[in-house]
């Protein structure tokens, strides 16, 4: 993000008043400078600017949606994990780097809430909802552009490692592919990535530009990975599971699974019935207590189905 000019967009002028273009307003940055707002003298001034600015004015304006929805998957990716949360940590520890996650090895039920008790800080708290969710963020995903595209990639360079210790997967994470989204945006030549479980390598920005991406996180493409059409479902991820003979072994396997895919359906049906587009329009203060509004809503909707299946008292 970059402040506004000072000066009025059509008379040149100093404004007297902060006189802003809220259809623009906060727009993210694609290309460094390219998304400053312009400011007016006043309601004559914006009127009579308005054909010079109208394109660029709903093409921020477009970018702005993305990131709103970008934020908005985010809060509801880690508000899932907060009740529908595996495995159980006893400790969780920030020691050289790495954001260790101690398990709790002790026999239990195969979700329960999140132990908030175990960390103040915030990062430390969205990097262990989010560790190993970048499928089921792909699954819990809305559509939030025209092209959309699924990519697997490792983080080469993570601001942050998370580790669960004892680690069933004794393979470094930073080399385990990360699934994130690559959206074209409509009538333009942007492609952003859209990561909801990056905050697991330390980062918080959910909308990146492609390019930008890459190079911040060191990234190279997994394999002979090519784009492939988005097309999940809420279910997705464990539908795949379903055909794995390791993944089946067990019968507690399945019922896990399946209390999972109750959990997700739950999930799309809090979203399909709560969630209206008109979230991504108004200003940011209305947008910022709409995002919470909704977050706590999911929060308490899943403590239902977690009362009700006993993952909580």
């Amino acid at each position: 993000m970059v402040s506004a000019p000072t000066t009025c967009a059509r008379c040149g002028t100093e404004p007297t008043k902060n006189w802003r273009c809220s259809g623009c307003l906060d727009a993210p940055e694609y290309r460094p400078g390219d998304a400053a707002g312009v400011v007016y003298c006043g309601d004559d001034c914006q009127k009579g600017h308005w054909p010079a600015h109208k394109a660029r004015c709903r093409s921020l304006g477009q970018r702005r949606k993305l990131l709103r929805a970008a934020s908005l998957l985010k809060a509801a990716l880690l508000t899932y994990r907060e009740v529908m949360f595996d495995p159980e940590l006893a400790k969780i520890e920030f020691q050289n780097g790495v954001l260790c996650l101690y398990q709790n090895l002790a026999p239990r039920s195969a979700y329960g809430l999140f132990p908030s008790h175990l960390t103040a800080n915030v990062e430390h708290r969205e990097a262990a909802l989010a560790n190993n969710q970048c499928t089921t963020a792909m699954a819990l995903l809305a559509e939030a552009a025209s092209t959309i595209q699924v990519i697997d990639l490792y983080i080469g360079k993570p601001l942050l490692r998370t580790r669960l210790i004892p680690n069933p997967n004794p393979v470094e994470s930073t080399r385990v592919p990360h699934t994130v989204v690559k959206v074209r945006r409509q009538n333009s030549d942007e492609t952003w990535i859209i990561d909801t479980a990056d905050c697991q390598y330390g980062f918080r920005d959910v909308l990146v530009p492609y390019e930008k991406y890459l190079a911040d996180r060191g990234c190279q493409l997994a394999g002979t990975t090519i784009p492939a059409p988005y097309d999940a479902s809420e279910t997705s991820d464990l539908d795949y599971f379903d055909t794995l003979p390791f993944m089946n072994t067990a019968r507690s396997q399945r019922e896990a699974r399946e209390l999972e895919r109750q959990a997700r359906q739950r999930f799309a049906t809090y979203v399909a019935t709560r969630v209206y587009r008109a979230i991504l329009n108004g200003s940011q203060n209305d947008f910022q207590a709409a995002s919470e509004g909704l977050a706590a809503g999911l929060k308490l909707y899943m403590l239902d189905f977690a009362r009700m299946k006993s993952l909580c008292t």
